[in-house]
């Protein structure tokens, strides 16, 4: 691989973001340097994404031995072996980063290891293990990612106070936990720990769990979770965290004016991420950054609550431009928090942009995806939104218990919701949980892309017996007619 001073793109930050811009970039014919302080694959696959599902998949299979019986599969004996459990997370990860770095090295990316810095709007200096180098680029874009957020809490800087990164490493499987936060992050470790065998306690500061989720579907969450043992604190606004005697963490919350306290061996912070901006030089260069990060033209998005807006009028550019026209920023360090898939996608639209290609991303069909117990993956627009905002919408939902790929499996619990406009027949909006239900969000996704409508998703033949008749049978109770459940 050749060292070059001059490049047609430097990309600051080999995550998802990151490395699909230099990657595509390459394809485009551009010369490309890759700067990356840590490992290729960013948080996402080294502290994120990946091995939080690799530690998953421990607790699934966990999971599945303890109600093997009830399948007429007698299991002896079995128990956790963290060691084992920490090489498969571990191998997950090595495998991945590895594809991704022969696909750099194989696409002809000049990969720097290093910090890497603005010396001006077209050079960045990179803190090398033998020194510092600067290159100047044509065009740059940033994807420096996300770091959690530790700061707000009194005595985060403690021992025995995780984030998930140390989470991720299981250090030990403690008695106890206490996991402050119940997004994403804090309701996956909570289960993955639940199932290992710690008593775990989630501290959320608003009066439900998983509070931007589909009420229901978080609803089905935290049943599930206080069915196997876990405790739930809502309304809890923690304050500090400090030792007690006996080695331990105490942490103090309030409610309703009131001060209480809980203690665990751990404490895990959940309690969202930040734009990863620090030594970056981003400001002193004329980059325009607020409180969520770098500030970027992201071009028109209609408004999924706008039903009667045509899906071919949606998003006609996206332009993930800074203030500095030859600069774009992309993923978790325009917003603090975000997606791996759609930072990959704004990646590919901001390179093809700098191309001069026609290039966007319809910010109204991105899908989630929460790999909770059971499983929580949405589209477009949620129903408690849709009250919110006085969208009137026909909800049709059903159960996966009345499913039978569902029952044969035992995974019952959950549903799939549809929301359709009562006008103009479009699918608004999708919500589905239970059991892997988040390899369903393709088909629900491409009809909010495309501008569906309820009886487009009617029309498909959906193979039986399989989970994805949940979401024909969803569309059909859109229009009070299911074929499986009473009407």
């Amino acid at each position: 691989m050749t060292q070059n001073d001059r490049y047609d793109l430097a990309v600051l930050g080999g995550g998802p973001g990151g490395y699909v811009a230099a990657l595509r970039a390459a394809q485009l014919g551009s010369s490309v340097a890759l700067i990356e302080e840590r490992e290729v694959g960013g948080t996402c696959l080294n502290r994120g994404c990946i091995p939080s599902k690799a530690l998953l998949y421990t607790a699934h299979a966990l999971e599945t031995c303890e109600g093997a019986s009830r399948f007429g599969v007698m299991v002896e004996s079995f128990r956790l072996d963290v060691d084992r459990a920490r090489r498969h997370v571990q191998r997950s990860v090595k495998q991945l980063v590895s594809g991704v770095e022969t696909l750099l090295d194989r696409a002809g990316v000049d990969v720097l290891r290093g910090h890497g810095r603005f010396a001006d709007e077209h050079a960045i200096t990179v803190g090398l293990t033998e020194g510092e180098r600067t290159i100047e680029a044509e065009h740059v874009i940033v994807a420096t990612g996300s770091v959690p957020v530790t700061e707000i809490v009194e005595g985060s800087e403690g021992s025995n106070v995780w984030t998930s990164d140390q989470a991720l490493r299981l250090p030990r499987i403690p008695e106890s936990m206490i996991v402050i936060g119940s997004g994403a992050t804090g309701t996956e470790m909570a289960a993955a720990y639940l199932h290992f065998g710690s008593k775990v306690t989630i501290m959320e500061l608003f009066d439900r769990p998983l509070p931007r989720e589909d009420h229901e579907a978080s609803e089905v969450v935290m049943r599930t979770f206080q069915r196997r043992g876990g405790r739930i604190e809502v309304n809890a606004m923690v304050s500090r965290i400090e030792d007690t005697d006996d080695g331990n963490k105490r942490v103090t919350f309030e409610r309703e004016g009131e001060e209480e306290q809980i203690e665990g061996e751990v404490v895990l912070l959940a309690i969202g991420r930040k734009a990863n901006l620090k030594g970056l030089g981003a400001e002193e260069i004329g980059l325009r950054i607020e409180r969520q990060g770098i500030c970027v033209q992201d071009g028109v998005s209609t408004p999924a609550s706008d039903p009667n807006h045509p899906p071919e009028a949606m998003c006609p550019g996206t332009q993930l431009r800074t203030t500095l026209d030859h600069v774009f920023a992309v993923g978790d360090c325009i917003r603090g928090i975000g997606l791996a898939h759609l930072a990959m996608h704004e990646a590919v639209a901001a390179v093809e942009t700098i191309h001069g290609l026609s290039a966007h991303v319809n910010y109204n069909a991105v899908p989630t995806s929460m790999y909770t117990h059971p499983e929580i993956a949405s589209v477009g627009l949620l129903e408690y939104r849709a009250h919110e905002l006085g969208i009137k919408v026909d909800v049709g939902r059903f159960p996966f218990a009345a499913n039978g790929r569902a029952v044969c499996t035992g995974k019952r619990e959950g549903f799939a919701k549809l929301l359709g406009c009562p006008d103009t027949g479009r699918l608004l909006g999708a919500t589905v949980c239970g059991t892997y239900t988040t390899e369903l969000m393709p088909e629900l996704t491409m009809a909010i892309q495309r501008g569906l409508l309820i009886d487009d998703i009617i029309d498909v033949i959906h193979a039986h017996p399989t989970l994805s008749e949940a979401l024909h049978e969803a569309a059909l109770a859109v229009q009070d007619r299911p074929l499986h459940i009473p009407f």
